[in-house]
């Protein structure tokens, strides 16, 4: 099932899937005759969706097939993930034009361009590369480290913009199988169920459509981090931190890692201050490769001052956006202009993601150091106004080598994978002007894929019998277990006067 709906995607990218205005790919004979047949671009669309809501119904059928027969499940997660892949990397690009922004970035860097100062509108025929023009004049928000990535693929692949755009898809898909090998080490060391790690991980339609088919440079960060945090695990820190380094030289968020590498590093008996000494020397190790990385490549520090440049869209279904459009409508109902305080909202949910980011840092809360890095990393996107699908792959890939236990924590992984993954297919496709003013098909398409993932999720708490009532009473039956444990801790202890705290409090 998951083979046929990555072939159709392959197949209905030929239609619709992202090529630069100036392609000399839009002149080949198959790729010009679907293209120029409304008929075709239509159905073609329709493909494309059916088709991802079927690798989703694989996904889901492959989770359930693995808890049912343990014994094959890292063999069967392996081999399917793998099979539903190779389709989808020979597919033209879906889900975003991110590929066509690196092959851009990459050629301002080698036409001596500072990407920190100058958009990709300072290079020649840029359209024609295939750049989203919402991002002509944005200054880029990578670090040096892709930069560099950037320029030496370009350089490689020549004047051949979709030569520079397969390559930089192998990187990713490279990244994302370097993400799955590091993942199952962890998982093994953590005696974590490596087959529910992978599927996770590799097999996640969620991961399929934004690492392997859109290529998206996330898939290099977080193998590199994933790599740093398996390094400090093994008792190497130092290399450790030059990973995760490398990693925050590909995407600046990457920097929440480096704390936790000094909380592994300072170890189980750590102490406040031995831990601070151990962030020191993490963050200046860190500074002092980036700061050489960008003086050496004559860029600088000019990263740290473009880190808002994705934050000047927002999603429908980021809650942060959601409250900031219903404080701003509600000014603006008054009379009253309503943009003001809907910045002022987001500007607060980034005081409280400061401050939730900052506690699970310093709490002294017997917190498992990878746990600790999740909740950072959840707490970020959670309170951004900015939720791109590929940022959910940030916390599904780090809850998943923490270790995700099964019941309702798994649920909502589940869940939010098949959200996430249905928001991807929603993304928009490069489709005629005659196709897109369509009214009535793009309704159509609007209610088959958010009726689809309403069937699905639906579907799936069918299948596992969930309802609201049983939800409930397992978060009831999850607390007094919790208290249970207190008590009996307390017991072991000898601590009477906590015991009956405990047992007051219960």
């Amino acid at each position: 099932m998951g083979l046929v709906g990555s072939l159709f995607i392959a197949l209905g990218s030929l239609a619709v899937g992202w090529l630069g205005p100036g392609s000399n790919v839009r002149g080949w004979p198959i790729i010009q005759s679907v293209r120029g047949n409304d008929l075709l671009v239509h159905i073609s669309t329709f493909v494309v969706i059916g088709a991802g809501l079927l690798l989703v119904i694989a996904w889901l059928k492959l989770g359930s097939a693995m808890r049912k027969n343990p014994a094959d499940a890292l063999k069967r997660v392996i081999v399917t993930s793998v099979v539903w892949a190779l389709p989808l990397a020979f597919a033209v690009p879906l889900y975003s034009r991110d590929l066509f922004a690196y092959v851009g970035q990459g050629r301002l860097m080698a036409g001596g361009f500072n990407p920190y100062v100058d958009g990709i509108s300072a290079i020649q025929g840029w359209f024609n590369i295939g750049v989203d023009p919402m991002w002509a004049n944005a200054k880029t928000p990578y670090g040096p480290v892709y930069l560099w990535i950037e320029q030496i693929t370009v350089m490689v692949a020549g004047t051949s913009p979709i030569m520079a755009v397969a390559l930089f898809r192998l990187i990713a898909i490279i990244s994302a199988l370097a993400i799955a090998y590091f993942a199952y080490r962890i998982a093994l060391m953590r005696q974590v169920d490596p087959g529910k790690v992978l599927w996770l991980v590799l097999a996640s339609p969620v991961i399929m459509f934004n690492f392997v088919v859109a290529g998206h440079n996330d898939a290099l960060m977080l193998a590199l981090l994933i790599a740093g945090v398996y390094a400090a695990l093994k008792k190497h820190p130092i290399i450790g931190i030059l990973l995760v380094t490398a990693s925050v030289g590909v995407k600046p968020i990457a920097v929440l890692a480096l704390p936790i590498i000094g909380i592994i590093w300072a170890g189980q008996n750590r102490t406040v201050r031995s831990t601070i000494k151990y962030w020191i020397v993490s963050v200046a190790i860190g500074a002092a490769v980036l700061g050489a990385l960008g003086w050496l490549m004559g860029i600088g520090f000019g990263w740290v001052l473009t880190l808002a440049t994705p934050g000047s869209v927002s999603h429908w279904y980021a809650p942060v956006n959601i409250l900031a459009i219903a404080v701003g409508g509600a000014f603006g109902a008054f009379g009253l202009d309503g943009e003001m305080p809907a910045n002022i909202v987001k500007f607060i949910a980034i005081g409280v993601m400061v401050l939730v980011v900052a506690w699970v840092m310093l709490t002294k809360r017997n917190l498992d150091p990878l746990m600790r890095l999740a909740l950072a990393f959840t707490a970020t996107v959670v309170l951004s106004p900015v939720i791109h699908p590929w940022y959910a792959a940030w916390c599904i890939i780090l809850f998943a080598i923490v270790g995700i236990k099964e019941g309702l924590a798994t649920h909502l992984v589940v869940s939010a994978s098949i959200f996430f993954a249905c928001v991807s297919i929603a993304e928009g496709m490069d489709i005629s002007d005659s196709v897109q003013g369509d009214i009535l098909g793009y309704v159509i398409r609007t209610v088959f894929i958010t009726g689809g993932g309403i069937a699905l999720i639906i579907a799936y708490c069918i299948h596992e019998e969930l309802s609201v009532k049983l939800i409930v009473q397992r978060i009831r039956d999850a607390r007094e277990r919790r208290t249970v444990a207190k008590l009996q801790r307390a017991a072991a202890a000898g601590a009477p006067g906590r015991a009956t705290k405990a047992r007051t409090s219960a």
